[in-house]
């Protein structure tokens, strides 16, 4: 604050531009220049000061930059290793995932493998039991057949026993019919000469009898 006012009094002793040999004037200038004297001590203190301040200052900003390149050093430093743990642990987590996935589709495949297997086993098992079946059903198809084939003949000879009974009691009764209609022939031709014997004995005996009984119902014809 001193020193803004102390240069307007200095100024202002030099308008007033008073007598050089009276002592007052001497005293002021005196006064003055020991102001001014202490004005610049002041300001070089100052300037003193502010360089020093301006020093440090640049000190600072210095170890700063240095602090801030140690800092950006070690970031980098820290990045780079962390981006490296990072990748690290990326590429491990990728073959952990590869390996995993790899031993996943193997046990797949190993399970698929034995799938099929089973799945063929039970095929063959199936096909087996199949063609038990089927020998089994033809088996029964042949059994069936040959005990069909034996009632058949059974009943076929059964048939044709009864046939050969039917025939020959179709024979014995044609037989015993033709002898009884030979009998009945015999018969008839020893009818048939007892009708002629007696017609003959009718003819010879009765007629004349006959006629004479005839004559006498019958009366005279009248001329």
């Amino acid at each position: 604050m001193s020193e803004p006012q102390s240069a307007p009094s200095v100024r202002k002793l030099v308008r007033e531009a008073p007598d050089p040999a009276d002592p007052a004037f001497v005293a002021k200038l005196q006064q003055a220049a020991n102001l001014a004297n202490e004005n610049c001590d002041r300001a070089m203190a100052l300037a003193q000061a502010l360089s020093a301040q301006l020093r440090e200052a640049q000190d600072r900003i210095n170890e700063l930059e240095r602090e801030a390149d140690e800092l950006v050093d070690h970031l980098r430093v820290e990045t780079e290793a962390a981006v490296a743990k990072l990748q690290s642990d990326a590429d491990a987590r990728v073959e952990r995932i590869k390996r995993e996935a790899e031993e996943r589709t193997f046990r797949l495949e190993h399970e698929a493998a034995n799938r099929v297997v089973r799945a063929q086993g039970e095929l063959a098992q199936a096909k087996q039991r199949a063609d038990q079946v089927k020998a089994d059903a033809d088996a029964r198809i042949e059994r069936i057949k040959a005990e069909a084939d034996e009632r058949v003949a059974r009943a076929q000879a059964e048939a044709d026993g009864r046939l050969d009974r039917v025939r020959a009691e179709i024979e014995g009764h044609f037989s015993r019919l033709e002898a009884d209609l030979a009998e009945a022939e015999r018969r008839a031709g020893r009818a048939e000469q007892w009708l002629v014997r007696i017609r003959r004995e009718v003819d010879g005996q009765l007629m004349p009898s006959l006629t004479a009984v005839h004559n006498r119902l019958t009366p005279p014809e009248v001329d």
